[in-house]
């Protein structure tokens, strides 16, 4: 969306022949000097008034008064002309004119052009807004609309040949044709700035993208793919931008996408990060978290759910935001996400029996990548030691159960401390007895813990007898 500087052709006034060389006074008919004008008589020896009289290759228009008229705009025949300051009507020619100031939210002057046939340009008589192609200085062909009175319409313009002005003019306009000074139709992208006081995002920057067709209209209240990149129009023409609510359906994936800033605004497909909308996440809208997102082709948020992302998986919340961390989740109609908590410190460990499964979305190999086998957790300050599936149905949930002879309680390896040697573990019923290793202590015999108890041991890791003194 590169915005375009143009440029204005203003040719000089043609070449003509002074009128005291060409034109010849006559005794009866013909051009005359008198009282420092120039004047025409017709063949009874009247002066000609208001009607154009021709000179060589030159036409020049006598006034009420049969004064031939110099440097003027020139209304004649429901047409507008221009005389240079010879007198000679101009063609083919741009020519800036100074507007009548009594006119509402007029310019300094306005610009005309003059066709071969030294008519303006002007709207068709249906004014509906319509466009001539010019040649312009530097060899490039840009088209213009003119009013009724041949005047070279700029800004905002409707259907109907009318400039729309105030405020509200970037919502009335169909068409855009730069300043007073510039007056080439807007094709493709283009930014401008625009009044909008409803617009309250941080971003806004008081302009806004619009996109014209090959007609020079506004495209309003449609979505369309623009070299490959799909982008939303409001009703007003204006490119929507960041967070779009589509509607009001019980989900925030159907109901909101993500157009990116308003330098891009196109359709976000695949991974960005953002702060979420105040109807997305009204917390995370008000202190200003960024969370990660990712989109399908059709701009739909990824929600509820654990996705396969390029090879690694992600998990995401009903509102789209990617969860990082240890999180307990729980799963309805297959495998989509009923709830989530994030583990934070030892309080809120599962146990067991818990309806919940325990994933880890660490940093490694990607920031939010769901991690499988084994790997050690900072919780609160403390290193655990973790392990989760790396395959089947529920690949990336934490072990619960007791696997290559150790216990795993939701993910997370039960182990004695250094200070305790020894722990007794209660699991399926069961007691248990695993070292600082966290494997279960198998046939053993008067091994002993921290606190100097002794333990005998089944070939399971059992524990079969126990005792402060040592066991026969």
């Amino acid at each position: 969306m590169r915005k375009q500087k143009l440029r204005w052709l203003i040719p000089c006034a043609a070449a003509i022949f002074t009128i005291g060389a060409s034109m010849t006074s006559f005794a009866a008919q013909g051009w005359a000097q008198e009282n420092d004008t120039w004047v025409y008589y017709d063949s009874n020896g009247d002066v000609t008034t208001e009607s154009w009289r021709k000179s060589g290759d030159n036409w020049f228009y006598l006034n009420e008064d049969g004064e031939m008229t110099t440097s003027s705009l020139i209304e004649s025949d429901d047409n507008y002309y221009y005389v240079n300051s010879s007198g000679a009507m101009v063609t083919n020619e741009w020519r800036e004119i100074t507007a009548d100031q009594d006119e509402e939210d007029a310019p300094d002057t306005y610009w005309y052009y003059f066709g071969s046939n030294g008519k303006a340009y002007k709207a068709p008589t249906s004014n509906k807004t319509s466009f001539k192609s010019i040649k312009v200085a530097d060899g490039q062909f840009h088209d213009y609309a003119f009013d009724s009175e041949g005047r070279m319409l700029f800004g905002w313009v409707n259907e109907e040949s009318t400039r729309q002005t105030g405020d509200d003019a970037w919502k009335d306009g169909m068409y855009y044709l730069g300043d007073s000074s510039d007056g080439a139709q807007a094709v493709g992208w283009k930014s401008i700035e625009v009044e909008d006081s409803e617009n309250e995002k941080d971003n806004f920057n008081g302009a806004y993208w619009f996109y014209f067709g090959t007609n020079g209209k506004k495209l309003k209240d449609t979505t369309k793919t623009i070299n490959g990149l799909k982008y939303l129009f409001n009703e007003n023409g204006a490119a929507e931008s960041e967070w779009y609510e589509s509607g009001t359906p019980s989900t925030a994936s159907s109901a909101n996408q993500y157009y990116n800033l308003p330098e891009q605004c196109w359709l976000a497909k695949g991974w960005f990060k953002t702060v979420p909308s105040e109807e997305v996440d009204a917390e995370a809208y008000d202190d200003g978290t960024e969370y990660w997102f990712y989109a399908s082709t059709n701009g739909q948020l990824t929600t509820s759910q654990i996705k396969s992302i390029n090879g690694l998986s992600y998990a995401f919340n009903e509102k789209g935001e990617m969860l990082q961390g240890l999180y307990k989740l729980t799963f309805e109609s297959g495998r989509t996400i009923a709830s989530y908590s994030e583990i934070e410190t030892e309080s809120d460990f599962p146990a067991a029996d818990d309806t919940a499964e325990v994933y880890y979305f660490g940093t490694s190999p990607k920031e939010g990548a769901m991690t499988t086998g084994k790997t050690t957790i900072d919780i609160d300050g403390e290193k655990y030691t973790y392990n989760f599936r790396k395959a089947g149905s529920n690949k990336g949930a934490g072990y619960n159960s007791i696997t290559d002879d150790s216990i795993y309680v939701q993910g997370r390896l039960i182990k004695a401390d250094k200070d305790e040697k020894y722990k007794v573990v209660e699991y399926n019923d069961k007691e248990y007895l695993v070292g600082t290793s966290g494997k279960l202590a198998k046939s053993k015999n008067n091994v002993q813990d921290g606190d100097g108890k002794y333990y005998k041991t089944n070939s399971d890791g059992t524990i079969k007898e126990s005792s402060y003194d040592k066991i026969k």
